[in-house]
């Protein structure tokens, strides 16, 4: 078991014991002498105040503390329990989670909002820049109340992680196998969460608040709508960062007739233009953005080509996949144009 009072871990590992007990080390430590060990078994041996661990010839002594001063792992006797497809919940959080905020001054906007609803939940992070915004199926669900809850970043990410180093959640090349599920139990009180995983569970406290309302920042409808081919995008956006490190990562997209022209300025380095073929529908038009926002989206969104939608230079753009059955879409903020 570990914990940092925010979160907690608590996992089970088969064994051959001797004689029962319970010890208290440092978890770094450990961790960096055990991950260097030889393949094979481990003996925890306790000596007094300290715990002898040893492996084929490898032997460390590690000081201990008082087991009864470990703070309490919470366990949620009561909840609302449902089951997720480990693949498709770390493919909704790897295209989500980053657009939490880092800010703790803002405490709703360094978590996740999950909205629950009988056959799916919805996840959504913003920092208030921009917004992902992703739906995963729940299946065989019964009796689940709708709710909202939300859950820290650095929390839902550790989750995808552990999912991933489980093999749980199987790699996108292996689609056609079963997306194994595991267990998500929420507190009644709505103040924890808990992630089953096999012989694993962390669990989390969530952040008590009301999540902004995310909606209203979403443009009704778009003017322009245009297909980009994701490699050729990036490559732009890439090029004109060179010269947006010194402007403050500021690079200007222009959208006219079947070109998309990616440019940047900066009086200590310099300036670019580079364009690329698109196919796009309505007036096109100008508007600014962080290049590092387009690149972390970009880098997380599937398939070759994506969808970029605007209205004015000063209203939200749109980046989704040209899957109509991917619920996913990223909103940006766009960056006053400068003339």
């Amino acid at each position: 078991m570990a914990t940092n009072l925010e979160t907690a871990t608590r996992v089970e590992v088969k064994c051959k014991v001797e004689s029962e007990g319970e010890i208290t080390v440092n978890g770094k430590i450990l961790l960096e002498f055990v991950s260097q060990l030889p393949e094979g078994n481990i003996v925890f041996e306790k000596l007094g105040e300290e715990v002898l661990i040893k492996s084929k010839g490898y032997n460390g002594r590690f000081t201990t503390m008082p087991s009864d001063e470990f703070p309490a792992i919470p366990k949620i006797e009561k909840g609302i329990s449902v089951e997720i497809g480990a693949r498709e919940f770390v493919g909704a959080v790897s295209k989500v989670a980053f657009s939490a905020s880092m800010d703790e001054g803002r405490p709703m906007l360094t978590g996740v909002l999950g909205d629950l609803t009988r056959d799916r939940l919805k996840i959504v992070a913003t920092d208030g820049y921009r917004l992902g915004y992703q739906e995963i199926k729940i299946e065989n669900a019964k009796n689940v109340p709708n709710l909202k809850i939300i859950i820290p970043a650095r929390a839902i990410m550790e989750v995808a992680k552990i999912l991933t180093e489980t093999g749980l959640a199987i790699d996108e090349e292996e689609k056609e196998k079963k997306d194994e599920k595991f267990t998500v139990l929420v507190a009644d009180a709505l103040n924890q969460i808990s992630f089953k995983i096999g012989t694993i569970e962390f669990t989390s406290r969530l952040i008590e608040g009301v999540f902004p309302n995310w909606q209203k920042i979403i443009p009704a409808n778009f003017v322009t709508k245009t297909k980009v081919n994701k490699g050729e995008f990036v490559k732009l956006v890439k090029i004109a960062s060179i010269f947006a490190r010194e402007s403050g990562s500021i690079i200007r997209l222009k959208f006219e007739q079947k070109t998309l022209s990616v440019s940047a300025a900066s009086s200590q380095v310099g300036s670019s233009d580079a364009t690329c073929e698109v196919e796009m529908s309505g007036k096109g038009g100008e508007i600014a953005f962080n290049y590092k926002y387009l690149l972390e989206v970009l880098s997380v969104i599937g398939g070759e080509e994506i969808y970029f939608e605007m209205n004015e230079s000063l209203n939200p753009g749109k980046i989704t996949s040209l899957d109509a059955k991917d619920s996913f879409f990223h909103i940006i903020m766009p960056v006053r144009l400068q003339s």
